[in-house]
């Protein structure tokens, strides 16, 4: 091997050559190209706010469904319609509702 190998010399060189002012050539192109560019910045982002708003009102309007917090109106049984339909039974299904009942731990609390 070598002993006149020095690290201090590796990476030092470019890999690459690059033609004369050819960074500054790119920024000029990048500019001209961004001024004659009009990107309509206002309409795309009122469409976007739009479709996320109309998005965001149905899906609070599938969880009111869904969830039923839109309260409906439903028949109330009445009181006298249970003791009808209690009165309908056989004794023995009457007795046994009775002993499940007077067991119940939260109905005797």
């Amino acid at each position: 091997m070598s002993k006149d190998f020095d690290f201090n010399n590796i990476g030092k060189r470019m890999p690459y050559t690059t033609p004369e002012n050819y960074l500054a050539d790119i920024e000029k192109n990048v500019m001209a190209q961004v001024q004659t560019d009009e990107t309509p910045v206002k309409k795309a982002r009122n469409r976007r706010l739009f479709i996320i708003a109309s998005t965001l009102v149905a899906a609070s309007i599938a969880l009111l469904l869904v969830f039923k917090i839109i309260p409906y109106h439903q028949n109330q049984t009445s009181f006298d319609q249970v003791e009808q339909a209690f009165a309908n039974l056989s004794n023995a299904d009457q007795d046994f509702l009775m002993e499940v009942y007077e067991d119940d731990f939260f109905i005797n609390e």
